[in-house]
C-alpha cells in the first residue's frame, strides 16, 4: 500500500495548516510507520508537531489516518515518521486479536455487566483478553472490578501517555484499558482520535487474543466509529419491546454507515430459554429481511439475582457465582464467541 518513492498527500488535520493538503515523497517503510520528506510552502518547510494527526491520500484516490510520532532532522534526509493504522498492518497477520465491539440500543440493558463476565469466561477458557473502556460519557469498568485507575483513554488521546502507561491488571490476567468518566463531549471524539486509539491498541497484539471493547449506548458518533474498526460488533439487548426496537434501530445505523464488520446478537435478562428464542429470531429475521444483514446468534443471559449481587461486591458473577444460571449463560456466550474468532456458526443453546 505504501512504498518507497510514492508520492502522496498529507493534510493536517489541527494546527495552522489544518485542511492544506501537502504533496510529499516516502522515503522508506518499516512494519508500524513509514517516512516521508518534510514538505514546504512557500519556500519554508512546514513545520509539523509529533502528535499532529493527519489525512494521508494515496494513489487511486485511497487514503487513510496517520500520526506524526517523530521528526528527523539531519542532512540530505529532513523527515516525518508517520503511523501506518492497524487496521492495515494486521492484514494477513495470522494471530492478530480480533477487535470486538459490544453496543446496545439503549443504556441501562447490562452491557459492562455482561462484557467483564464474557471477558473472563474467555480467559477461563484460554484466551488472552482485553477490554477498552470506550463508553467515554460514563466508564465504570474499572469501578466494576474494583480497580483504581490512576491514567485512562483521555490521556491516550491527548498524548500525555501511551497504552503501556494506562493498562491495568484485571481478574484472571485481562488487561484493562479504562475509560474516562465526564469525557468532554463524549459525542464528538474525532475518527482521528478513535484511530489513534486503535493503534494503540494494536502494540498489545503481542499479549492478546480478542480485544473487547464497551462502547457508549445508542447510536452516537463515537460509537458508531468504534464499530467502524472493529472485526465484529456485538449488539445487546433486553426483552423489553423499546429495547429490542433500539436494538433494531442500531443494527440499522450499521448498515447506513456501511460498517461491515460480522454482526452478533446477545439477549440479556431473559427469563425462559424459549423468550431468548423468540426476541432473537424476530430481530435476525427483521435484519435479514429488511436489512439485508446476517445475525449471528451468540446466545442470552438469564435473570439472575446473583449478577446484581456481584456487581454490589465489584465481582464478576463467573467467579462469585460460577454454576449460577448466569455463569454458565457467560461461559456459554464465551464458548460461542470462541467460535466466531474461528468462523464458526455459533449455537444460541445452552449446554
Amino acid at each position: 500500500m505504501i512504498s518507497p518513492g510514492m508520492v502522496i498527500y498529507v493534510e493536517p488535520l489541527t494546527g495552522i495548516y489544518k485542511g492544506k493538503a501537502f504533496k510529499c515523497e516516502v522515503i522508506n517503510k518499516s512494519l508500524n510507520t513509514f517516512k516521508i520528506k518534510i514538505p514546504h510552502h512557500r519556500g519554508k518547510i512546514v513545520l509539523l508537531p509529533s502528535g499532529t494527526m493527519v489525512k494521508v491520500e494515496i494513489p487511486e484516490g485511497r487514503s487513510f489516518l496517520s500520526e506524526i510520532v517523530n521528526k528527523t532532522f539531519l542532512k540530505g534526509e529532513s523527515c516525518f515518521e508517520l503511523t501506518i493504522p492497524y487496521q492495515i498492518t494486521k492484514a494477513g497477520k495470522k494471530h492478530a486479536p480480533q477487535i470486538i465491539t459490544v453496543t446496545s440500543g439503549k443504556g441501562g440493558v447490562g452491557k459492562s455487566t455482561l462484557l467483564i463476565n464474557t471477558a473472563v469466561a474467555l480467559s477461563q477458557q484460554g484466551m488472552r483478553v482485553c477490554i477498552v473502556d470506550a463508553d467515554l460519557g460514563t466508564a465504570n469498568i474499572d469501578v466494576l472490578l474494583n480497580l483504581n485507575a490512576k491514567a485512562s483513554l483521555q490521556d491516550l488521546i491527548r498524548g500525555n501517555k501511551n497504552i503501556f502507561q494506562i493498562i491495568m491488571e484485571g481478574p484472571c490476567g485481562i488487561i484493562i484499558v479504562p475509560g474516562t468518566s465526564g469525557f468532554q463531549n463524549p459525542d464528538f471524539i474525532t475518527e482521528a482520535e478513535v484511530q489513534k486509539i486503535i493503534n494503540n491498541l494494536g502494540l498489545l497484539e503481542r499479549y492478546v487474543d480478542v480485544i473487547l471493547v464497551d462502547t457508549s449506548p445508542g447510536v452516537l458518533s463515537n460509537t458508531m466509529l468504534f464499530n467502524k474498526f472493529a472485526d465484529s460488533v456485538i449488539i445487546l439487548t433486553t426483552p423489553e419491546p423499546h429495547a429490542v426496537t433500539d436494538a433494531y434501530a442500531a443494527l440499522k445505523v450499521l448498515k447506513d454507515k456501511k460498517i461491515h464488520s460480522k454482526i452478533g446478537l446477545i439477549v440479556n435478562r431473559v427469563f425462559s430459554r424459549y423468550e431468548a428464542y423468540d426476541v432473537s429470531h424476530r430481530i435476525v429475521k427483521a435484519a435479514q429481511r429488511f436489512l439485508s444483514l446476517d445475525i449471528i446468534e451468540l446466545g442470552f443471559v438469564m435473570e439472575d439475582p446473583n449478577v446484581f449481587k456481584s456487581v454490589k461486591r465489584l465481582c464478576p458473577c463467573v467467579l462469585k457465582y460460577p454454576h449460577s444460571p448466569a455463569s454458565q449463560c457467560y461461559e456459554n456466550i464465551a464458548r460461542n464467541l470462541k467460535r466466531l474468532l474461528q468462523w464458526e456458526k455459533a449455537s444460541l443453546i445452552v449446554k
